[in-house]
């Protein structure tokens, strides 16, 4: 299954020193949401700490506590870099892919790399009680039961297994035999998938491939250059270059500080 690492939270000594993060799987949401996640400062920040965002193809509702900013936020092609400081309360979800499309019927390609107001695009609910609750466990409830019945009728989630297929071999994927497994030609895949992943296929397989490295470089004692050739780089350079571009490090300091 799909579930994209966010590395920093597993790896990073000083963001694991001051920030508390946590991610909750929640049965009855698991075909439409990767997680319900909580991030918090352990105390107030006395200086800027570093959270870098894999990109992950997914959509999440933000909600910070400390501003009171309710937003939708994703990010496709590059790390991002964001800094934290002062107090830190943030509660969220991460969408699975397309299911931003899903819910909103609003192109994801016009939120990916960027950040939006919640009530912009959320024309329906208002779920501005939450902002006043201060327990975790409420504010997950709350946010679960939004979601809920944000997809009580939703049942047609077709783009998200394609993902899913798409995760499981991305060796073996190319554009061109996407369209065909579609029967688009590759002009109308690509605005197919601007509008449900926000994201061009290229892309998307960059991505699925990014995290399938980082599952195995985490979970499986495979030797790098199996891994490298499972998920379709040229060479073992290639790889260590493709991670280290989005990480900000090598494959074995990954395992190094993971272990």
């Amino acid at each position: 299954m799909y579930y994209p690492k966010q590395i920093p939270y597993l790896l990073d000594k000083e963001f694991k020193e001051n920030i508390d993060y946590k991610e909750y799987n929640i049965k009855e949401l698991e075909n439409y949401c990767m997680c319900i996640w909580t991030m918090k400062s352990k105390k107030t920040l006395d200086k800027t700490i570093s959270n870098n965002i894999l990109p992950d193809a997914c959509i999440d509702i933000v909600i910070d506590f400390a501003n009171n900013i309710v937003c939708f936020a994703g990010f496709s092609k590059e790390t991002k870099d964001f800094k934290l400081d002062k107090k830190i309360d943030y509660l969220g979800v991460r969408l699975k892919p397309s299911i931003f499309y899903l819910l909103f019927n609003i192109a994801a390609d016009k939120v990916m790399d960027n950040e939006i107001s919640f009530y912009y695009i959320e024309k329906e609910i208002s779920i501005n009680k939450i902002l006043n609750l201060e327990s975790t466990n409420e504010r997950i409830e709350y946010l679960k039961n939004y979601l809920l019945q944000k997809t009580k009728d939703k049942k047609e989630i077709l783009f998200v297994e394609v993902v899913e297929k798409l995760y499981k071999n991305p060796k073996e994927q190319v554009v061109t035999d996407i369209a065909k497994k579609f029967g688009y030609n590759e002009r109308h895949l690509y605005r197919v998938f601007k509008m449900n992943y926000g994201i061009s296929p290229k892309v998307l397989l960059n991505i699925l491939r990014l995290h399938l490295c980082l599952t195995l470089i985490l979970e499986k004692n495979m030797k790098l250059i199996d891994i490298a050739n499972l998920c379709g780089f040229y060479d073992q350079s290639h790889f260590i270059r493709e991670i280290k571009k989005y990480t900000g490090i090598s494959p074995l300091k990954i395992i190094e500080d993971y272990k």
